[in-house]
């Protein structure tokens, strides 16, 4: 997997990253979230996805290492999405995926958290950050076609799909998946989010 790289030969240490936002923030994914991530990482949330809800709590202890491995090697972003109270809601990442120029977007919230824009603001504020700290031609964000939610979200950033394919989840499931090209805006552009 490919590294980020950052603007003005920045190093930041994504493992200390805090994006601050008025209704949420983004903190990097750690053991502190280890409980909420195996409770709310359900087969209902995960029916759009293409990983599987763990099985067992020490599937989350390795996804927690993982990513953590990842931010400290600068390959990805993975990051919870916590209320200003510190209640945690979801994950979002940010992925090189081999090729850093052009990084992935992903997104999940908690069902009782859903119908509130929190993955919209999430995923808003982390390509915010991204604009001003990585040096990227684009981002790209893939989805279900039929999860209209969460493909509004690379929509409200500009996003336009590019590529479609067939994907087979981690549980045998078949996604008819689209992949939206989200540009890196070339004057100003209003990415606040809106909450719905």
């Amino acid at each position: 997997m490919k590294q980020f790289q950052f603007k003005n030969n920045q190093n930041i240490d994504l493992q200390n990253l805090l994006i601050p936002g008025d209704t949420v923030q983004l903190v990097p994914v750690s053991e502190k979230f280890a409980e909420a991530l195996f409770r709310e990482f359900t087969e209902e949330i995960t029916r759009y996805m293409i990983p599987s809800p763990a099985k067992n709590i020490s599937e989350i202890h390795d996804f927690i290492a993982r990513s953590t491995e990842g931010m400290n090697n600068q390959q990805e972003l993975v990051l919870a999405i916590t209320s200003t109270q510190e209640a945690f809601m979801g994950c979002v990442g940010l992925h090189a995926r081999g090729h850093g120029c052009t990084p992935e977007l992903a997104v999940w919230v908690k069902k009782s958290a859903h119908g509130n824009g929190y993955g919209r603001l999430a995923v808003s504020s982390l390509f915010r950050w991204a604009l001003e700290n990585i040096v990227f031609e684009y981002a790209i964000y893939p989805v279900d076609r039929s999860n209209i939610p969460s493909r509004k979200i690379p929509e409200s950033l500009g996003g336009r799909i590019f590529k479609e394919a067939i994907v087979t989840t981690a549980s045998g499931r078949t996604l008819d998946e689209v992949i939206y090209k989200i540009p890196v805006p070339t004057q100003a552009l209003d990415i606040q989010g809106t909450e719905s």
